[in-house]
């Protein structure tokens, strides 16, 4: 799996593990069979790219009540 990052991979904000998670999915998804193992790993980073657009959506807002707030 190592051949599909070719460079270090840069986690500053909740859109880069979305990023990061989506492109493990992917690898998974395409690299074989589909068994128990790989749907449990899917299920799970899949959970946790929900949970990381939840807290993008929550910094994003709360960035424009602080910016209205200075204003």
């Amino acid at each position: 799996m190592n051949e599909h990052f070719t460079k270090n991979i840069r986690i500053n904000k909740p859109q880069d593990i979305r990023r990061l998670l989506a492109k493990v999915i992917n690898i998974l998804l395409q690299d074989g069979e589909m068994t128990i193992d790989k749907a449990k790993t899917i299920a799970t980073l899949s959970n946790t790219a929900l949970k990381s657009m939840d807290l993008g959506d929550l910094a994003e807002r709360m960035d424009k009540i602080e910016e209205m707030l200075k204003s």
